[in-house]
């Protein structure tokens, strides 16, 4: 769930309304009462006390309700690994969250916490512990937000960052090793999975340059794993992209742009087997298979006497019988000379390339010590009217996305970022 903050206030509160009204049980607030003791019940509002100080003995009373009330779920740690299976409301199996980790369902100030104790969180195994009102849930607040640093949970909320795009005089770089780039200002932003999983990129950082013509951005992750290999069907490979809003005023949805109101993003997207497809060679399924045998159709390009017969790869082939290279579909051509697609979408399962004449985004990318560097380039200014066209002194809203291949990690299964500035340098 990411933040909606650049929404304005009377939007938010308009959506809040909008979502309740999908219930299907009606939302009531019953009568306002505060509980007195541990065994009153309360409810209404949650009001929340004053908060007391965190002693040592409010720290030991914390310890002893924690290994009480949490750990069976939560874990003796706060890992989310307690002993206790877990499904929501729907039946469908849960993990406890990981209160080390630094992220929360809400917010992380202590108020909201307190909160989400006293009443718990409808629909999943979270109960309300509301005979902790008081002290007890204060203390155990604090409990809480010690098993993770303040840094862990900035590092985790998603912001809307600057990205400053440094002009320089020289020729871009191709490489995402070149020196130059020590001259571009590296921003670190937050990445969020759409299909939520522990073990995930936390973070992709972004550089950028341009010489009044091209522009060249640089994406530097952490992956564990060089995923470049994607013949099988089990198989899938690592990549990342950039998105471009194609209205700056207005940007819509950040993941693939809008449907309903007919709103463009173009994206440059970068693939980890394309990049080895180009270093040495086109990897063919004979790669993965290498004692497969392959019939052929005919190849017109070739007299009788050369037709193959059997062990004919891709590149052997007559593309009239390979459907999409002689459809032209780039996904589908071996010969392609780039591991970047330029290509365009306007909201969920719309995705589509450009001509193979339009593709004018070129990349290049490493792998090495457990990170990818990737770097794309394009000419500023383009005449198409769904690509992104650039120009000195202007903002535009950028978003990031990276695929993780030993996660299998393919189309809309990916961690993305929000909205981001990028502001071209006059």
């Amino acid at each position: 769930m990411p933040p909606w903050s650049h929404l304005t206030e009377e939007t938010r509160w308009g959506l809040i309304h909008f979502i309740k009204s999908l219930s299907r049980n009606p939302f009531e607030i019953g009568e306002d009462h505060q509980p007195q003791s541990p065994t009153d019940r309360p409810s209404g509002r949650v009001h929340v006390p004053a908060e007391p100080p965190y002693t040592a003995q409010a720290k030991a009373r914390a310890r002893e309700l924690y290994a009480r009330d949490c750990a069976n779920c939560h874990g003796p740690t706060g890992r989310g690994d307690g002993p206790k299976s877990q499904e929501d409301s729907e039946g469908f199996p849960v993990r406890p969250r990981d209160l080390s980790s630094g992220i929360y369902k809400g917010s992380t100030e202590r108020q909201e916490i307190y909160k989400r104790i006293v009443a718990g969180q409808p629909g999943s195994p979270m109960p309300s512990h509301h005979h902790l009102y008081g002290n007890d849930a204060w203390h155990l607040a604090h409990w809480v937000l010690s098993l993770s640093s303040e840094q862990q949970r900035e590092r985790m909320e998603m912001k809307r960052h600057l990205i400053v795009v440094t002009r320089v005089a020289q020729q871009l770089p191709t490489h995402p090793d070149d020196s130059l780039w020590r001259n571009a200002p590296a921003v670190e932003l937050q990445l969020m999975p759409l299909w939520w999983r522990d073990e995930r990129p936390e973070t992709v950082s972004v550089q950028a340059l341009h010489n009044g013509e091209e522009i060249a951005i640089r994406l530097d992750w952490s992956d564990p794993t060089d995923d470049h290999l994607a013949i099988r069907p089990q198989d899938f490979r690592d990549a990342s992209a950039i998105e471009f809003s194609l209205s700056q005023e207005d940007p819509p949805f950040f993941g693939m742009g809008e449907t309903a109101h007919g709103a463009r993003v173009n994206i440059w997207m970068w693939k980890s087997e394309r990049q080895a497809d180009l270093e040495p060679a086109f990897q063919d399924i004979d790669k993965q298979y290498p004692n497969i045998g392959i019939d052929s159709y005919p190849n017109l390009l070739r007299s009788p006497l050369e037709q193959p017969t059997r062990h004919a790869l891709t590149l052997e082939s007559d593309p009239t019988f390979v459907t999409g290279w002689g459809a032209g579909n780039i996904v589908s051509d071996p010969t392609r000379k780039s591991p970047a697609e330029n290509l365009y979408a306007e909201g969920f399962g719309t995705l589509r390339a450009h001509l193979k004449i339009d593709q004018s985004v070129s990349a290049s990318g490493v792998y090495s010590h457990g990170s990818y560097r990737v770097v794309f380039r394009r000419a500023l200014k383009v005449y198409r009217e769904s690509k992104a066209s650039l120009e000195p002194g202007t903002a535009h809203p950028v978003a990031f996305a990276v695929w993780d291949g030993s996660a299998q990690d393919r189309d809309g299964k990916k961690s993305i970022t929000i909205w981001q500035d990028l502001i071209l340098q006059e």
